[in-house]
């Protein structure tokens, strides 16, 4: 597929953050130091506790996506035991996404266009009864962003319901920086996520080690960087005009 990058560029890179922890309005700086748009797929409890800071979030041109309401995951996490998509229905799903939605368009005025799965999981039910989620997410949003991958995505063949991602917490700026160079020899849409950003702990990106990536990789015009949306959209067109002619 021709025409998805920018001229010059030969990857393309999205950073990501997950369930809008008030670390990362701290850090906010970083992104915007270096002229980097970021996504933040936001829980709604967290933006109604901060909805002045996320609303600056927004209007500095940084993407606000959807993580559902209630962040279920799977029952094997202590955390979700009450909340456990094994037992969640379709119906169940589908409210808690449009209700997350509400919220975010109640307080930030943002009407999220793409999706972040909680804990990377797409699906609902057990056994014979299990069933993906993700149609659901296809019928509401551009996009829909997966967690912990082991690949980029390619262009011309990625399913933009279920993207592919990088989970960067407790990576270091070499580290980071690696996985974009591999997506840049095959042509890829780096997708990365982290959760905190600060010290070195469980799931945060070091801020000293996110400080030197976006320097790097902002000082790289092979890499076009952008939120999640802006290349779905890319993407999605490109497609439609091919499905058209």
């Amino acid at each position: 597929m021709s025409g998805v990058f920018p001229p010059g560029a030969a990857v393309a890179l999205s950073l990501s953050f997950d369930d809008a922890r008030a670390s990362q309005l701290e850090a906010i700086g970083i992104l915007q130091e270096y002229g980097i748009r970021a996504s933040f797929y936001v829980l709604p409890a967290s933006v109604a506790a901060a909805p002045d800071r996320w609303r600056v979030v927004a209007l500095s041109g940084h993407e606000i996506g959807n993580h559902t309401r209630t962040h279920p995951c799977s029952a094997n996490f202590e955390f979700s035991r009450a909340n456990a998509l094994e037992d969640k229905t379709m119906r169940d799903i589908a409210t808690d996404i449009d209700a997350a939605s509400q919220v975010i368009q109640d307080f930030l005025d943002v009407q999220p266009k793409t999706f972040a799965y909680p804990c990377g999981q797409s699906f609902i039910g057990r056994g014979r009864q299990r069933r993906s989620y993700v149609p659901l997410v296809a019928e509401r949003f551009v996009a829909g962003r997966g967690y912990a991958s082991e690949t980029g995505n390619l262009p011309d063949r990625c399913d933009l319901a279920h993207l592919e991602a990088y989970v960067i917490d407790g990576l270091d700026a070499g580290a980071m920086k690696s996985i974009v160079d591999a997506g840049m020899i095959r042509g890829e849409w780096v997708i990365m996520v982290g959760h905190d950003i600060g010290q070195r702990r469980p799931q945060t990106v070091p801020v000293w080690e996110l400080d030197r990536f976006c320097r790097r990789v902002s000082q790289d015009d092979r890499i076009w960087i952008a939120p999640v949306l802006q290349v779905a959209e890319r993407i999605q067109s490109i497609r439609q005009a091919e499905n058209r002619g």
